[in-house]
This record gives structure tokens, C-alpha cells and sequence, in this order.
């Protein structure tokens, strides 16, 4: 298997449906294997949060969830949905979607955790904030699933605090810490080890494949600009996903060039190009051997 692309909507459909079907026939032109959605629990959010209108807006119910997983079918592309609650889990079991990713703030929620163990064949966990002992203790609890990828991740994108202290900006590419993927490998040896990405652009993404990373998780939005112009200029609130996310080209180039680098890597065997085995006589007969 080669490397899965995910491509992450995350709140970049803005709460239009309309724009959320499109963005999953984008993600399927752009050559990715998953399109990725999160849905959100109104009942865990409190009525003060400073986004609690805007979550409103970019709730997922059981309808929509419907909705995005037929057009997915329609496109040919997998979905993937991001619960956060045992109730939000349940959608997805209700929907016939055996499929789910845990997110990295919900690494330690175990009532999710185990619900999701007894319900799900598939599981991605990202692992943003979280040490080794708390991978180690989510991986443990999921022993029903047929399989459990574990993703590298940096929860280092402008939310909270951030905003604050950082202002509206993405993650900066040093502070990606791309070894870690080889901490992973080495912790988790029989598992497939993927990285997540909250850097600006696609170079970091592009690296991860190369160092290893058998899943890339990427952000993308059809309009990248105008929710930061918003944001800036104090106008519609759009979220702040879009400042990490990037557009359909962007999306297309990051594949390609995820395909690219699968191809120079080739398989893990030890053997010679057949330009190589035609030029080997020669090579190595050009010159003339002499005894000391």
C-alpha cells in the first residue's frame, strides 16, 4: 500500500453543505484516498465559548452525515469523520461507517475511546499533545479494531490562546518535529505510523512521505484568503482553519509530488536499476587492473 493522502475539510466548508459536496469531489480529483470531516457535540460546548455561534453554524447531525458519506460514494473517495462524543460516534454506527479517526484533544476521553473500540474496524489516532505513556494507553484499549494507524501530530494551530499570543498563523515548519515519526515507528513497530500537518503549505507534508510516513493528513479549503481577510479585518467570522489549509492546486501539486516520492524510495528490497545491470561489464571493465 502506498501513501494515503487525507484530505482534512475540517470547519473549511464553512457550514455550507453545498461547498462541502464540492470540496469532497475536489479532494477526489486531487487524487487523495480520503476526504475527512470532524463533528462537533453542541452539547459538550459551553454557551460562552467565544466560537459556540460559529460551531452552531459548522455542526454536523445525523442528516448531513448522510449526505457527505453518499457523495463520497458518488466520487469514489473514502470518508473519514472525527467524533467527540460516544452520542457523535453513534451517527457513524447508525450511518453503516466502520471507519473513524480520535482525535488528538480526545487521546485520553476513555469513554470515547472504548466505544469506539467496540464499534469500529478501522481507527486512526492522532497524537497531538500527547505523550508516549497516554499513545500507549489509547493503542492498549484498542484491541478490537482490525487495524489502528497512529499519526504524528503538532496541535500547534491558531485557536485559544493562540490567537492571542500568536496571532492568526500556522504552524512554523521547525517546530514540526518529523523525527518523532521514527519515535513512533520504533514505540510501535506493527503498526502504520502517519503524520497530520498544521504547517503553511505543502513542503512539510512532502518531507513526512519521505521520512516514512505512511499517512499524510493535510487541510484544504477552496478559499483560502478571504476567511483571513475576514479574520484581519474584523468582518465574517470563517474559522481559522484556513490560514493552515490549502487550496485544490495546492492539494493536486501535494499528491503529485507524494507520488513522486513514493516512486524514488521503491520497494524495500536491495537490487539495481536495469540501466544499471546493462552498464554493470562496462563499468567496471573500463579499466585496466594492474598488480601491485
Amino acid at each position: 500500500m502506498g501513501v494515503q493522502v487525507i484530505a482534512e475539510v475540517g470547519e473549511c466548508f464553512n457550514g455550507s453543505m453545498e461547498q462541502a459536496q464540492r470540496m469532497i469531489k475536489e479532494a477526489a480529483q486531487a487524487g487523495c484516498d480520503i476526504v475527512k470531516f470532524q463533528i462537533l457535540d453542541m452539547d459538550e460546548v459551553s454557551a460562552d465559548d467565544p466560537e459556540y455561534d460559529w460551531f452552531c453554524k459548522i455542526e454536523l447531525d445525523r442528516e448531513k452525515i448522510t449526505h457527505l458519506k453518499r457523495w463520497a460514494e458518488d466520487e469514489c473517495i473514502d470518508i473519514l469523520f472525527t467524533p467527540v462524543s460516544v452520542k457523535t460516534a453513534s451517527y457513524l454506527v447508525e450511518a453503516g461507517i466502520h471507519t473513524v479517526k480520535i482525535a488528538s484533544s480526545f487521546i485520553r476521553k476513555k469513554e470515547l475511546i472504548e466505544y469506539i473500540n467496540d464499534h469500529f474496524q478501522t481507527v486512526y489516532v492522532s497524537t497531538g499533545m500527547a505523550d508516549l505513556e497516554e499513545i500507549r494507553k489509547a493503542v492498549w484499549i484498542l484491541e478490537k479494531p482490525e487495524e489502528v494507524i497512529i499519526l504524528h501530530c503538532i496541535s500547534e494551530y491558531p485557536t485559544g490562546p493562540l490567537l492571542e499570543q500568536r496571532g492568526l498563523k500556522a504552524l512554523d515548519e521547525q517546530d514540526a518535529h518529523l523525527n518523532m515519526l521514527h519515535i513512533l515507528k520504533r514505540e510501535f513497530p506493527t503498526y502504520r505510523i502517519g503524520y497530520s500537518d498544521h504547517t503553511d503549505g505543502i513542503f512539510v507534508p512532502i518531507i513526512a512521505a519521505a521520512m516514512g510516513a505512511e499517512v499524510i493528513e493535510k487541510h484544504f479549503t477552496l478559499d483560502r484568503q478571504t476567511p483571513i481577510r475576514n479574520y484581519v479585518q474584523k468582518k465574517e467570522y470563517m474559522g481559522t482553519d484556513h490560514v493552515l489549509s490549502v487550496e485544490p492546486d495546492d492539494l493536486r501539486k501535494m499528491v503529485e509530488l507524494i507520488r513522486r516520492t513514493e516512486a524514488c524510495q521503491g520497494n524495500m528490497e536491495w537490487s539495481r536499476s536495469q540501466g544499471e545491470q546493462i552498464l554493470i561489464d562496462f563499468l567496471r571493465g573500463r579499466y585496466v587492473e594492474r598488480d601491485n
